[in-house]
């Protein structure tokens, strides 16, 4: 299926899973879209916060709770709130999301833009590459 590429607030996603990029750390992130999901679900953010601290998320891990609609998908693509995005973990996230997709259930991902204008163009292709071939709805929101 190919990718679909749209404009618009990925908090309203029809999709099962909503996708956006953190960091390694679980600290709370200061982005548009990072705050807004943090004031919606901040059960999520702890418990993405709690599994960080303990040692179980690294950067390049994607992490997945499901305890709301959308689930969130936690993007780990980052090693800190104040680093650079970082191609070879949005790379591994997007690898693992096409070979796992069955696996972790998922029948429709929107992935919200990461990630800071710069570094975006070469983030949306490293994802549409990997994401593309797979028979899953992929809808990437763009900035």
């Amino acid at each position: 299926m190919p990718v679909q590429f749209i404009i618009g607030d990925p908090l309203t996603t029809s999709a099962q899973v909503l996708a956006f990029g953190h960091n390694a750390r679980g600290r709370t992130e200061l982005g548009d879209i990072e705050t807004r999901l943090f004031q919606k679900y901040p059960t999520a953010f702890a418990a993405y916060q709690k599994q960080c601290r303990v040692g179980r998320i690294k950067a390049g891990d994607l992490w997945l709770w499901r305890e709301n609609k959308p689930n969130l998908m936690f993007m780990t693509v980052r090693d800190s709130s104040v680093g650079a995005t970082r191609l070879r973990y949005v790379q591994a996230n997007a690898i693992r999301i096409a070979r796992e997709y069955s696996l972790l259930g998922i029948k429709s991902l929107a992935i919200a833009p990461m990630g800071n204008p710069y570094e975006w163009g070469e983030i949306k292709q490293v994802l549409e590459m990997w994401l593309r071939r797979i028979p899953l709805d992929v809808t990437i929101y763009d900035q």
